[in-house]
């Protein structure tokens, strides 16, 4: 084999393993979901009757694929907003028809959502390499 073909098929399988290897680097991520910090006191009632996600952070090009109780929901890319930190909101169904929510962001692990009994809207932030959710009833600006 001629000596720069084989020079060039290596520099072609070095450079498509280090495509693979970024590709995977941004499906590993951390989750934290904070049932904890739902807020008690708010009584006030919801505006609207369905679920609402809003992602926040370091959004880059990233594809987010929501599904609800186990079918695909809706998939999008997102990119952050500089000046605001929002990447973008979904309406969903039926808070009352929901038993859990499932993202996944570029195709990485499940995050496993069971929204609390009370109806709450979900927040996503998304930093250095941390998918925190959190539980509003008010959805930060």
């Amino acid at each position: 084999m001629d000596m720069k073909l084989y020079a060039t098929l290596v520099f072609l399988v070095l450079l498509a393993c280090q495509q693979e290897s970024n590709e995977r680097a941004k499906c590993l991520y951390d989750v934290n979901i904070d049932y904890l910090g739902a807020p008690t006191q708010d009584t006030h009632e919801m505006i609207n009757d369905s679920l609402i996600i809003v992602f926040h952070g370091n959004f880059n090009k990233d594809t987010i694929s929501v599904t609800i109780n186990n079918h695909h929901f809706k998939e999008m890319i997102l990119t952050e907003d500089d000046r605001t930190g929002l990447s973008g909101d979904i309406q969903t169904i039926k808070y009352s028809e929901i038993k859990h929510v499932g993202i996944r962001i570029n195709g990485g692990s499940l995050i496993y959502i069971e929204p609390p009994k009370r109806h709450y809207n979900i927040q996503l932030l998304y930093e250095d390499n941390t998918a925190t959710v959190r539980f509003h009833r008010r959805l930060p600006v």
